[in-house]
């Protein structure tokens, strides 16, 4: 189950997350779990999705655009009167990215125990309609709480959770600091980086350990 779990999720993911991935797997010892795997493509995919607003300048239409099509499928899914309505899948793939491709995210999360991939949620078993609806709503959360944030709010929580995800993922210390060549050393600040340059890929290294330094010191 989980090797086709991770194919499906590399098949809708947006944003490519390998490079962060691979570094990650390294420092587990090739032994990456999948929860871990999904937690890192959830942290680059959001904050890819919140720069990709503000680059753009269009934050008002990108999170209407997306929050109104996970609200016309949530009421789709409250008021089937056949569990079994084919539409209800056609309906999920019709969702726009990237609300698609974060909904479908939340959707490994939560059916992790149960399927390989979203094509095999049985809409004739309550519990996979009661696990789809937790999906839909922690999707529409995320997206709701994206708007107004302060600028750099989404990258604190990137590099907050980046910093969690690799202690409980290596068991290690998440450390990060200055070398004299000004290049990343050790297997976290690879991954510190990497995510930075998500936001900011023509910044060198010790930019990225500032703004790193600056996210922990706020957030702890």
């Amino acid at each position: 189950m989980t090797s086709n779990l991770v194919r499906c999720k590399q098949n809708i993911t947006p944003f490519d997350t390998k490079a962060l991935e691979d570094v990650l797997e390294a420092a587990c010892g090739g032994d990456l779990q999948v929860i871990h795997r999904l937690e890192l493509r959830r942290l680059a995919i959001s904050l890819s999705y919140d720069n990709d607003q503000k680059r753009h300048g269009e934050e008002a239409k990108n999170h209407t655009e997306p929050m109104k099509a996970l609200t016309k499928f949530r009421a789709n899914l409250q008021r089937r009167k056949k569990k079994s309505d084919p539409l209800t899948s056609s309906r999920l793939v019709a969702i726009p990215e990237p609300a698609r491709a974060l909904l479908l995210h939340d959707i490994a999360l939560v059916f992790r125990d149960e399927i390989d991939n979203y094509t095999q949620i049985n809409f004739d078993d309550a519990k996979h309609v009661d696990l789809l609806m937790d999906a839909v709503a922690n999707c529409i959360g995320k997206i709701t709480n994206k708007q107004g944030r302060p600028v750099n709010e989404m990258l604190d929580e990137f590099f907050v959770g980046l910093k969690k995800l690799y202690e409980l993922s290596t068991g290690q210390p998440a450390i990060a600091g200055a070398h004299f060549n000004n290049e990343p050393k050790n297997d976290f600040e690879k991954l510190m980086y990497l995510g930075y340059q998500i936001i900011r890929p023509a910044q060198a290294y010790p930019a990225a350990l500032k703004a790193y330094d600056r996210a922990i010191s706020r957030n702890s």
